[in-house]
């Protein structure tokens, strides 16, 4: 048997005879399942071929066979299409690339494992002393939210999720274990500190072969134990972790009154749609969690409906009806409510005179991202005390940046590989610098990136010992809350001081001329002598690369992309209208 990969080299044969004459059998443990492998594996530098197929059920899958395809339905319904005859595959209709085509041996059809385990939403391991490859569910979400009558932690996974709870006294801890699990993501922490929750953290407790297997522990530290209640969506694939509140959630003070005049449905294209309301003022809205997958609901604070058709029912694939009523138990407060016909996610978007709940299914996978080293070649940057210069720093954090999101699925782009700038330019010729800048522009507006990050580090000549800390820079105003979000998730990663979120003062070109949100991390102060020890070692800069792709990771799970998702289809929806004959 021979393999193809997507450049064409052959593969395999030498390999295969490698993997059949070894004395240990090959095993596999798909979901916590152990098992022997029914053939040996074909192990490639960056992939393993091995015949998964019928461990799948193990993750709650089904698979059907055909001559043209291989299809796969997972355990949270979503639609998986292997081709047989060309290097593609579709996730619910969305192409992806395969490295290599089925193939055939001895009556078993043998797959790239991490290409699979991608598109299943699914870590993959492969430890060589045992011979055993790991196929595990990611965590792929972990929120915390004050909701107006609880607190609430939110895990999401692509499949079903089996979990046990725990307590502990000293201090007062509640435990939650998600079982045969990995973390697709660096450990995160929320500092609470509001009532008697004091912090919430996910982290990878233990991995195999250790004897307790893939265990992801959620651990939420308290003042004193309270009641909490664990919900589980219909496929088991979400876990609600509910808090009572210690008290009533109080709304803003002086809320304007808002009026709601209209509502529609708009289908923007084929995977994003809309529920418009229009008002006269300001709205301000909470998500209601409704313990149900197919009902969305949103409040609207001080608000009194004018809408003279309160129920819609709507003709599409995702939502069946759309109703606006006033609010249970919130005086003055309209509910806008969405059945549907499937779970899905939402964001919600706020302009003066229209409130947008967007409904669409976005993942890590179909984003687009540029990650930009700053500095290069002749041009160093800041160099610390010690010598260390800037570009080497920034280079080093942006390759690991890369391989984390490319090990995501998320269609990444450095915009230097190596110590060379974009374009070659002339020391102290401005004119040939801005091109060079302009020319990472262009990567990123030329591929319709959906994120630019740039990777800096910073340095002040006066004063320098006063200067120390993160810092993350935004220009336009698309941007600002994607640097928040990034702030925050940098912060938590490197432990560095907290500088802020800061709207550049000047027009700096890769935060101006990006056609996408584009923020410019400053991860710390080569000046400072502190800073500076912590930037030269491996593991903080391994941690801002955490901290990075969580940024990143976290700002489309919020709802960001879905935002901008809406406003480049109604552009390409303007551009693509006929031109009227005159």
């Amino acid at each position: 048997m021979t393999w193809k990969s997507a450049t064409g080299v052959t593969m395999g044969v030498v390999l295969l005879a490698l993997c059949t004459s070894q004395a240990i059998a090959d095993m596999l443990v798909v979901g916590g399942h152990q098992m022997r492998s029914p053939g040996s594996f074909v192990i490639s530098e960056d992939e393993i071929y091995a015949p998964i197929l019928n461990s799948l059920t193990h993750l709650g899958a089904s698979h059907t066979v055909s001559q043209e395809t291989i299809e796969i339905t997972t355990g949270a319904r979503r639609q998986i299409v292997i081709y047989r005859e060309r290097l593609e595959a579709t996730k619910d209709g969305m192409l992806r690339k395969m490295p290599a085509l089925p193939q055939e041996r001895n009556g078993l059809v043998y797959l790239p494992a991490r290409a699979v385990g991608s598109l299943l939403g699914c870590a993959v391991r492969w430890d060589e002393e045992s011979r055993t490859l790991f196929i595990h569910p990611w965590v792929k979400h972990f929120s915390f939210k004050r909701l107006h009558d609880c607190y609430r932690l939110t895990v999401k996974a692509e499949n079903p999720i089996g979990y046990r709870t725990g307590e502990l006294t000293e201090p007062p801890r509640l435990f939650v274990d998600l079982l045969d699990m990995d973390l697709a993501q660096i450990p995160s922490e929320f500092s609470v500190e509001d009532g008697y929750l004091k912090t919430a953290r996910i982290h990878q407790n233990t991995l195999a072969p250790d004897a307790g297997g893939d265990v992801v522990r959620i651990a939420v530290e308290m003042a004193e134990l309270r009641q909490s209640r664990i919900r589980e969506s219909g496929d088991l694939c979400t876990l609600k972790i509910d808090f009572p509140l210690p008290d009533a959630e109080e709304l803003p003070p002086d809320l304007p009154p808002v009026i709601l005049t209209g509502m529609d449905f708009e289908r923007i294209s084929p995977r994003l749609a809309a529920v418009k309301i229009a008002t006269y003022g300001m709205p301000y809205c909470t998500s209601v969690d409704m313990y149900d997958p197919l009902t969305i609901a949103v409040d609207i604070a001080n608000a009194q409906s004018q809408i003279a058709m309160p129920f819609l029912p709507v003709s599409d694939h995702v939502a069946e009806t759309v109703s606006i009523a006033p609010a249970p138990g919130r005086p003055g407060s309209q509910r806008v409510t969405i059945a549907l016909h499937q779970p899905i996610g939402e964001g919600i978007a706020i302009d003066e005179g229209e409130i947008r709940i967007l409904l669409g299914q976005f993942e890590l996978s179909e984003v687009k991202v540029v990650i930009d080293a700053g500095h290069g070649g002749h041009d160093a940057g800041a160099i610390g005390r010690t010598g260390l210069r800037e570009k080497d720093f920034n280079l080093d954090v942006s390759r690991r940046v890369y391989r984390l999101l490319k090990a995501l699925g998320v269609n990444a782009c450095l915009t230097r590989v190596d110590d060379n700038p974009v374009r070659p330019w002339d020391r102290g010729n401005r004119e040939q610098q801005r091109i060079e800048l302009l020319s990472r522009c262009s990567i990123a507006n030329h591929m319709e990136a959906d994120l630019f990050v740039s990777i800096h580090a910073n340095a002040r000549r006066s004063n320098p010992m006063e200067h120390r800390g993160t810092e993350t820079y935004y220009r336009k105003s698309d941007s600002f809350a994607f640097a928040r979000v990034m702030q925050r998730a940098l912060v938590e990663s490197v432990g560095l001081p907290d500088g802020g979120v800061i709207r550049h003062p000047k027009s700096i070109i890769v935060l101006s001329y990006t056609q996408m949100p584009a923020v410019l991390v400053e991860i710390g102060y080569l000046s400072h002598p502190l800073d500076e020890a912590q930037l030269a070692s491996d593991e903080i800069r391994e941690r801002a690369a955490h901290g990075i792709v969580n940024g990143i990771r976290r700002y489309v799970e919020e709802g960001g992309i879905l935002v901008q998702l809406e406003q480049r289809e109604e552009t390409h929806a303007r551009t693509r209208q006929p031109v009227a004959a005159e």
